[in-house]
């Protein structure tokens, strides 16, 4: 890692909140890279203190306040430039977003608010980082499309890649869902959510979650002691 916002990133992919990160200015920095470590080439954090060169970048803003001469509010100003790295570190990290990449993060905003309601809130805080991002793009486009079987589809292959969703023949309005892992609380919060969010109230939704059900035909469905009844 060179540059604070890659330690920024770093704690992203450890899930540790970027807020809990604390930068703090060394002295005996490299005027060659912002963060100061022992091994240049690390991507990851290992703590959530992260050692930086205050003059790398912002020497004119902060020659004077990291003067080595200085050593009066030492704590004072340690507290000080970690509130200035976060913020010089959010600009950093919104450097070219995109229109839609605005509407995403105001989208996760009103979901974890409860502008969906707190239920949605408390789930949407469990969805897996790596898998949020996608999820969200299929929520805004829900919004611009309608509520749809097909987005319906297309989430749970995202959220579950072994997941199948087929269209009842009994009704126009049926779905057989087979999620392909096992039934749990946090599960079901999970399917819940999607189901909510994606399909239109008056659909009947049908579960199947490590078993399929048995299609004629089908010999992977019809298993023994692996298959369900309907």
């Amino acid at each position: 890692m060179n540059y604070a916002w890659e330690a920024a990133l770093a704690a992203d992919r450890a899930g540790l909140a970027r807020e809990a990160v604390r930068y703090v200015p060394a002295r005996d920095g490299s005027p060659y890279t912002e963060i100061v470590q022992e091994t240049i080439n690390s991507r990851d954090i290992e703590q959530n203190e992260v050692r930086l060169n205050p003059l790398y970048r912002f020497s004119r803003e902060f020659a004077a306040l990291f003067d080595i001469n200085i050593a009066d509010y030492e704590a004072s100003r340690r507290i000080f430039f970690d509130a200035c790295m976060q913020y010089f570190i959010r600009l950093d990290l919104r450097q070219g977003l995109s229109r839609q990449e605005y509407a995403l993060r105001f989208l996760l905003d009103d979901l974890l608010d409860g502008v969906c309601g707190s239920q949605a809130g408390a789930v949407i805080k469990r969805f897996p980082k790596e898998k949020l991002r996608r999820l969200l793009r299929l929520v805004l486009k829900l919004y611009r499309c309608g509520s749809s079987i097909y987005l319906f589809k297309e989430a749970m292959r995202h959220m579950y890649p072994d997941s199948l969703v087929y269209a009842g023949n009994e009704a126009a309005r049926e779905a057989l869902v087979y999620v392909g892992v096992k039934e749990n609380g946090e599960e079901q919060e999970r399917i819940e959510f999607l189901r909510d969010m994606f399909l239109p109230v008056y659909y009947e939704v049908y579960l199947f979650w490590d078993h399929h059900f048995g299609i004629m035909d089908v010999d992977e469905t019809m298993e023994m002691d692996e298959v369900v009844l309907f």
